[in-house]
């Protein structure tokens, strides 16, 4: 059976072309919207220094999380199983100097 339409997930490439095209124009070619969004956390990052209100504070760190998506590449999620025979041991050990629940009297 045919497909009809774009796959999904895919992006509106055209309106995306004329969209930054629109924003070029209008900004004479200096519009970056990533550079945009660090250079308004910086601002939000200034306030927040400025007042010391805890809000403006939360205010800084939301934006920079929003921004460091761009910037950073984020960790994919890894699901790690293992065989059924697989062995855990654990030991203790203590820093306090007394007497170790995992070695026996004779210092072993």
């Amino acid at each position: 059976m045919a497909q009809k339409g774009r796959p999904k997930g895919s992006t509106n490439k055209p309106y995306r072309r004329v969209l930054d095209e629109y924003l070029q124009n209008k900004y004479k070619g200096e519009f970056n919207p990533v550079i945009n969004a660090i250079e308004s956390a910086l601002k939000i990052q200034e306030i927040a220094e400025s007042t010391g209100d805890i809000a403006d504070y939360k205010a800084s760190v939301d934006a920079f999380d929003r921004v460091s998506k761009y910037i950073q590449p984020t960790l994919k999620a890894v699901e790690l199983s293992g065989d059924a025979g697989v062995t855990v041991s654990l030991q203790r050990k203590r820093f306090d100097g007394l007497h170790d629940d995992n070695k026996d009297d004779s210092g072993e």
